[in-house]
Parts: C-alpha cells; sequence; structure tokens
C-alpha cells in the first residue's frame, strides 16, 4: 500500500537536493566549459601525434620490404652485406622510435599545459561565480 507520507516526504528529499544542486550550478558551468575544452585540446593533440606515428610506421613497412628485397637481392651468400643492409635498416629504425619518444614527451607535455592552464581558469571563474552567487543571496531587496 502506498505510503502517502513517506512519499512527500521523499519528494521533499529530492526538491532539497535538487535546489542545492541549482545553487552550484553557476560554479558549475565554468568546471564544464574548461573540462570539455581540456579534452578538445587531448583530441587535437592526440591526432597529430597519432598521425605522425602512423607515418613513421607506413615508412617503416616501406624500408622493411625494401630491405628485404636488398638481403634477397644483394647479401645472399655474403654475411657481411647482409649485416650492413641489416644495421642500416635498424639504424633508421631507432630514429623513428627515437622521433616517437620525442612527440609522444611533447604531446603530454601541451595536453598536461592545457589541463593545467583550463583548471586554473576554471577555478578562477567559479570562484568569481561563487562570490557572485553568495552576494545575489545575502542580498537584500530594496
Amino acid at each position: 500500500m502506498l505510503d502517502l507520507k513517506k512519499t512527500i516526504e521523499d519528494m521533499q528529499k529530492i526538491a532539497k537536493t535538487t535546489n542545492s544542486a541549482l545553487t552550484a550550478m553557476p560554479t558549475a558551468g565554468a568546471q564544464s566549459t574548461y573540462f570539455w575544452k581540456a579534452q578538445d585540446t587531448f583530441l587535437s593533440e592526440f591526432e597529430e601525434f597519432s598521425s605522425a606515428w602512423f607515418k613513421r610506421r607506413h615508412t617503416a613497412t616501406r624500408t622493411a620490404i625494401e630491405t628485404s628485397k636488398r638481403l634477397s637481392e644483394e647479401a645472399m651468400g655474403n654475411p657481411t652485406a647482409a649485416m650492413g643492409i641489416l644495421a642500416d635498416w635498424q639504424k633508421h629504425s631507432m630514429e623513428r622510435l627515437a622521433e616517437d619518444t620525442k612527440d609522444c614527451m611533447a604531446m603530454m607535455t601541451r595536453c598536461a599545459a592545457a589541463a593545467v592552464t583550463n583548471e586554473v581558469e576554471a577555478v578562477e571563474e567559479t570562484v568569481e561565480g561563487a562570490k557572485r552567487a553568495t552576494k545575489a543571496a545575502k542580498s537584500m531587496p530594496v
């Protein structure tokens, strides 16, 4: 059976909770906006990094194919030539890996900077919003 008194009490609790949440809304807006700005920055950074990474992987694949051809054409029965061909390919592979690492560190640094900058700006805006909200709540109508 429906307990009307309990239902009304539950609805009052929900209203109080909603009121508290709505009171905090002026401060939440800045947090939300800056969160999504940071996300957009992260996605742009990841896209730029991954594009360069895939280009290097394609280069690695093409050079591996070329190296295989060179090994079969130039180094059959010649271990010295084979080692030279492989050493050259490995050198360029290591350069690509170093470039991956450099680009990744740069991307992570830019993302961290964006996160910190956005957070500082969000906190500053949140503080200003909270000041305005509490000032308006404390002011007396004329």
